[in-house]
């Protein structure tokens, strides 16, 4: 398992030369079960401590409780997004929260998102730290409002002689205070607060999978409204209940009055529970905190079906009512919204301080509410501090789950902000949905190419912009909707929006804005929390690589088990399956696999340099020998171009392979292969007369009334240096004459090089393979061919007849489209070689992993958990590729394989 957490340094005692701060981040790698202790020491050493000598001298702290060396990892409170405080506890913790019955919450304005437990009988709220609730609100007075609770717990307020005064609902309070009741808005400076009790909200069950992650419950039932309980029935006409929000005059009353039969009455009735409905619809940052908190029953609540999918509350402002309220009478303090959907991108400007604030609440409202099986967060920022959005690498949404080239889904930096734009630009449409912050210029002039695309063509991909920059003329041109930061002390917005399909511009917008501090304990929050298997399709990217023995399992590997497959075979045709890897499937991951003779008759692979394409091969080469016996199958290699790596000769030892040729270093035998391959064509269709291989097999079979009898093959030493192309291989006492021929496979690796001018020996070759495409398949012969230039094969009669088509990674988006019909193959991150997608015949296209085969035995991997410092720049960065831990020059995994079944055809 893997978790990753900080660690606080003590602010006093022994610290190593070279301490890395006050705070690290740290990934934490552990087999299931460890427990702290045998991690303990190598945190200590993460921050730069030193002088512990064993875990029983580190002392590790989750808030001011200390932790048992024996506590588990992967298990709360040990799990993703935890901050651990060394030597002593977390002097910015608070500690635990004592009892209260009422709560303060900051429901908008520039310093949104609070939830303030109201402890003692007299609270002071105001922009000073010596206030008991302070508020970052310019337009706040020192000490502005006080709040008294008394015991029977009536809540009274009372204006300080605040400079600009204070409301409850709408109106001002008078000089002398009110008593309010939960659910009263107070509207100072320009914040709204609201008083509720503090009351737990119906939390979803959860539980810890002992790897880092918490597992919520499946969703059952209607939800119910968050950390507020449900309106009394009664006549639509009737006043809102009291949590619904009330004016000042009947909280100074302290007892509801039935509506009287005046319109009057009625409309302000009908006014205040839209105005309270929209605030339900559309909660504010200290409901979403409490949601999350609480794993509430609107955690993550909307969908790809939600009415309100990817809508951004930006703030609040006096709007008109809807029908049964009273013309020209607005509705109070009610969410602004923008639906990304509807305007396909959103910019923002205005002052840094104030910009980054309504943007930490937008990310956060959109990670709140939207599970991370369908949506995706991307920051860019390639010109402006990356610490700005630290806080968003604990967001479950910015883990990358489509083989992206990244730890976390981050461009910091022009080079890391152009790969992340060209990968979405790559992006075709399907879930899950992706919103992309790009904080700034891109950097590159290949970056704001990538950007450009994204706003024009990104909504039908289901991919959102949304655009900082701290001047409206900074923004880049086609935004579908714009914000622009306005007033004195920047704490209002002016908003240009879609709406009914026209245009729509609302001057007096309350922004909503959060702090630092507040996103990251969201944030954090989130970071273990992962959906229910019964809901989450799976996001888990693929592996960074397999092994073929691995898939194949080694145990059913051995000679007489390879023996034994094959006997049980069922007479007639022979097959040819091949593993290729693995890829995603409903329930996790599954084996992906073709079947040359029912799924397609032949196979193009593509991709550029280094994206596994001979590994590939060779590996399918390996697979397609264990699933069929040698009598039934024969294998041809061909490489149409000099390799480094030996290209498929490392194939010959298997016993099915009846010949191997290299055009570029053998023009002639490239050309013998020509003529054999054309009079085997030749042959079969005169032995055949008429049927398929299948109906020939299968007429053959039922005359000789017994399974063709198994036959051997000679070691390949033995094999004469010119190229055996057609025969298969036989035990020296097997009668050649009468043998039924076998199915046939030619895998060509650079099969482009075979076309070029320069390459006399392989035109030949080439137009003879050109006819098994044509004639092949009901002839019992395939082909399997790799190409690096894809746009020089397509149109061959090779790149017609594939129905199977793979492309691994691309140097363009067009190559991936000539070989699949998608531009995805372009983003493919190059340091997991054998990446890449398959399109099936019916044009299902899946992504998977190919399994490599040329590699030696792996060392046996450590147990030892390891703990690794993390830098926020890094997260971007595509990995390091791993080296693989083999053993020394031993034999490969295919020459092991070859080995066995040389023997298990011997046998």
């Amino acid at each position: 398992m893997q978790i990753r957490l900080t660690v606080l340094r003590p602010r006093s005692g022994p610290a190593a030369p070279g301490s890395i701060g006050s705070a690290t981040d740290v990934l934490v790698t552990a087999p299931a079960g460890t427990v702290l202790g045998a991690v303990a020491t190598a945190l200590a050493g993460a921050v730069g401590v030193r002088g512990a000598r064993s875990a029983t001298h580190v002392h590790l702290y989750d808030g001011e409780r200390r932790l048992d060396e024996q506590t588990p990892l992967g298990h709360p409170p040990l799990v993703d997004g935890a901050v651990l405080a060394l030597g002593e506890p977390d002097p910015g913790s608070g500690g635990a929260d004592e009892p209260a019955t009422a709560e303060l919450r900051v429901v908008g304005g520039p310093d949104a998102g609070g939830v303030h437990r109201l402890h003692g009988e007299l609270i002071r709220i105001g922009r000073s730290t010596e206030a008991d609730v302070p508020l970052d609100d310019p337009d706040v007075s020192r000490l502005h409002l006080s709040l008294r609770l008394a015991a029977d717990g009536r809540a009274t307020v009372r204006d300080l002689g605040s400079t600009n005064g204070t409301r409850l609902d709408e109106d001002w309070l008078p000089e002398d205070g009110a008593d309010i009741a939960p659910g009263t808005l107070l509207r100072i400076g320009e914040s709204t607060l609201q008083l509720a009790r503090a009351e737990g909200i119906a939390a979803r069950p959860t539980t810890p999978d002992g790897e880092g992650r918490i597992r919520l419950a499946p969703r059952t039932g209607a939800r119910t409204s968050p950390g507020r309980p449900a309106a009394p029935p009664g006549p639509p006409e009737a006043e809102p209940a009291p949590a619904a929000g009330r004016g000042s005059r009947w909280l100074r009353r302290g007892r509801a009055e039935p509506a009287a039969a005046d319109p009057g009455r009625r409309h302000d009735a009908a006014r205040l529970r839209q105005a309270a409905n929209q605030r339900e619809r559309w909660p504010d940052p200290a409901a979403l905190l409490l949601t999350a908190l609480g794993t509430g029953p609107r955690l993550w609540e909307r969908g790809p079906d939600h009415p309100d999918a990817l809508t951004l509350r930006l703030g609040t402002a006096d709007l008109p009512g809807g029908p049964g309220a009273a013309p020209g009478s607005p509705l109070p303090a009610v969410p602004v919204t923008v639906d990304l959907q509807t305007a396909g991108s959103l910019g923002l400007a205005g002052p840094r301080h104030r910009l980054t604030g309504l943007a930490r609440a937008a990310l956060a409202q959109l990670a709140a509410l939207h599970p991370p099986s369908g949506l995706a967060l991307v920051v860019v920022s390639a010109d402006r501090p990356a610490g700005d959005w630290a806080w968003a690498q604990w967001l479950p949404h910015l883990r990358p789950a489509h083989g992206q080239a990244c730890r976390l889904l981050y461009g910091l930096g022009p080079e890391q902000a152009e790969a992340r734009l060209t990968e979405l630009a790559a992006a075709t449409a399907g879930p899950p949905a992706t919103v992309v912050l790009v904080d700034g210029d891109p950097g590159t002039d290949a970056g704001r190419h990538a950007l450009g695309l994204l706003l024009r063509q990104g909504p039908a991909a289901g991919v959102f912009a949304l655009c900082l920059a701290e001047a409206p003329e900074e923004l880049p041109t086609g935004l579908g909707a714009v914000g622009t930061v306005t007033g004195e002390v920047s704490t209002r917005l002016t908003l240009d929006r879609p709406a009914n399909g026209t245009r729509e511009r609302l001057t007096d917008v309350a922004l909503d804005a959060v702090s630092p501090a507040w996103a990251e304990r969201l944030a954090r929050t989130l970071a273990p929390l992962a959906e229910s298997d019964a809901q989450a399709p799976p996001r888990g990217p693929l592996p960074d690589a397999l092994r073929l023995l691995d898939l194949l399992r080694a145990e059913s590997l051995s000679p007489a088990r390879l023996a034994e497959g094959w006997q049980s075979l069922p007479a007639g045709a022979g097959g040819a399956t091949a593993l290729l890897g693995t890829a995603r499937a409903a329930d996790g991951e599954e084996d992906c696999t073709v079947d040359l003779a029912e799924d397609g008759d032949h196979l193009l692979i593509g991709g550029g340099p280094g994206s596994g394409k001979s590994e590939l091969l060779r590996s399918l080469a390996a697979s397609l020998a264990v699933a069929e016996r040698p009598d039934r199958l024969a294998l041809l290699m061909v490489d149409g171009d000099r390799a480094e790596d030996g290209g498929l000769s490392g194939c010959t030892d298997l016993p099915h392979v009846t010949g191997h040729v290299n055009a570029a270093e053998d023009p002639r035998g490239a050309l013998l292969a020509a003529e054999r391959l054309s009079d085997e064509l030749a042959h079969r269709e005169a032995l055949f007369d008429g049927l398929t291989f299948t109906e020939w097999h299968t007429r053959r079979a039922l005359a000789l009334d017994k399974t063709p009898a198994l036959v051997g093959g000679p070691a390949a030493a033995d094999a004469p240096a010119q190229a055996r192309v057609i025969e298969p291989r036989r035990a020296p006492d097997a009668p050649p004459a009468d043998a039924a021929p076998p199915r046939l496979v030619v895998l060509v690796d650079d099969y482009d090089a075979l076309l070029g001018p320069a390459s006399p020996g392989g035109r030949p070759l080439a137009r003879a393979l050109a006819s098994v495409a044509v004639h092949g398949a009901r002839l019992g012969v395939h082909v399997v061919a790799a190409t690096g230039s894809p746009e020089s094969t397509a149109g061959t009669e090779v790149d017609e007849a594939a129905q199977l088509r793979i492309a691994l990674r691309t140097e363009q988006p067009g190559d991936s489209d000539l070989l699949v019909h998608l531009p995805d193959a372009a983003a493919l991150p190059g340091t997991t070689p054998g990446r890449g997608y398959l399109r099936r015949a019916d044009g299902a296209v899946t992504a998977f992993q190919g399994a490599r085969v040329s590699g030696r035995i792996p060392r046996t991997a450590t147990l030892r958990p390891t703990v690794v410092a993390q830098r926020l720049e890094d997260h971007g960065a595509a990995p390091s590729p791993r080296p693989v831990r083999e053993l020394g020059n031993g034999p490969t995994d295919l020459a092991l394989l070859a080995s066995a079944l040389r023997r298990a055809t011997e046998s």
